[in-house]
């Protein structure tokens, strides 16, 4: 069950999945707490694709995706794509957060642009949505409906509609409603998947466009150093920009984000959560000087370049920022601490703004920036501002 047309269809090479699980993922509460939904996520998945494999017939099918299996340093955007082009059905965790999250939205479009030719009827049954968190009452929607029918009538709908598939995934207590909800949905999946196999076919490209106006100020992600704006210290291992990068992790958090130069991030960030990712090759002289007047809430995350090794480290430039009043400095050396930090990085960056940033508008009165010096200190070498 290979595609051997795979190039001819345009769909990518790979091996085809039963199904794609998706989903809104959650902000932790602070920058050293787990993401709490994410691991449910991650057992659920777990847990259906066990049972899908115990009902499958043998082949060459693998189970499923989420986007707990992308590889470190890989292009997310593309390799979800890539994966929802190889998926015969789509697996929606529906929760408040879902419908206003881009990513998860991006993925249920981008799978929806296989089914436009198909009749309604069959395209819907590649759709299998689930309910994970209840909605309030004034916010339920047609897909609400659409996951209840995953169930008949009695004590498992009743439970289920009521608390929601992760908190039976979650509490034992719930375990039977549980685990007969994971048959039924394996049933199905394998059910459409065998029966009725989507053609060969690439999906749309994800996209993270804003779903709505959320009225919270979006995340400005800016870069300070001295090679090009769109900076990969980590070569080949990473195929993103790092300022991509993390304006890709806050937006999966559901975070409104824009990558901007230094002189345009300098510009917004008195009104905007900030962060700024700074390359240790520049010294913490240097480094200092260009943040200076950047407002508090600004978090800076210094870089070490891999395998460089500078006369300033990046512990001794963090050390600088932080000593010059800044609340959060983080240093990076290599790529897993990169991209351990990373979420870390937004929702600091986000919790420094609700905590200090300004009560006027955007259009009110103008605060000044405070300065990092001392008072009275030589602005010798200030042209560098607009870097």
């Amino acid at each position: 069950m290979t595609w051997s047309d795979a190039s001819s269809s345009g769909a990518p090479p790979g091996r085809q999945t039963y199904f794609f699980l998706s989903y809104a993922h959650s902000v932790p509460l602070s920058a050293s707490a787990r993401p709490d939904t994410d691991f449910w996520v991650n057992r659920f998945f777990q847990d259906l694709g066990a049972a899908v494999r115990r009902g499958a017939r043998p082949g060459e099918l693998e189970v499923g995706f989420f986007d707990g299996l992308v590889s470190p340093g890989a292009d997310l955007k593309q390799t979800l794509t890539d994966a929802l082009s190889l998926a015969h059905v789509f697996v929606p965790l529906y929760s408040p957060k879902y419908f206003s999250n881009a990513w998860a939205v991006g993925e249920r479009d981008s799978f929806r642009s296989r089914l436009t030719r198909l009749a309604p009827g069959r395209a819907a049954r590649h759709i299998l949505p689930v309910l994970w968190l209840p909605l309030s009452p004034w916010e339920e929607r047609p897909e609400t409906a659409q996951a209840l029918e995953l169930v008949g009538d009695g004590v498992e709908r009743a439970d289920y509609a009521e608390n929601g598939l992760r908190a039976l995934c979650k509490l034992s207590a719930y375990r039977r409603q549980y685990e007969s909800i994971l048959s039924v949905l394996a049933e199905r999946i394998i059910t459409v998947a065998e029966s009725e196999p989507l053609a060969p076919s690439r999906a749309a490209t994800v996209t993270s466009n804003p779903v709505t106006d959320s009225g919270e100020t979006a995340l400005v992600v800016t870069t300070l150093t001295p090679h090009d704006p769109r900076w990969r210290p980590y070569g080949d291992q990473h195929e993103l920009a790092v300022a991509d990068y993390v304006a890709a992790t806050a937006e999966r958090l559901g975070l409104s984000t824009r990558v901007v130069a230094f002189a345009e991030a300098r510009a917004q960030a008195p009104q905007c959560p900030t962060v700024v990712l700074v390359d240790a090759a520049i010294g913490a002289e240097a480094a200092l000087d260009a943040v200076d007047g950047l407002p508090r809430w600004a978090v800076p995350l210094v870089i070490a370049a891999d395998g460089e090794r500078g006369e300033t480290t990046p512990e001794a430039i963090a050390g600088t920022l932080q000593d010059a009043r800044f609340p959060q400095v983080l240093p990076v050396r290599d790529i897993a601490e990169f991209e351990r930090c990373a979420p870390q990085l937004v929702i600091e960056a986000r919790k420094q703004f609700l905590r200090h940033g300004p009560v006027d508008p955007p259009d009110g009165p103008a605060v000044p920036r405070p300065s990092l010096r001392p008072a009275g200190a030589s602005d010798v070498g200030r042209g560098k501002e607009d870097r």
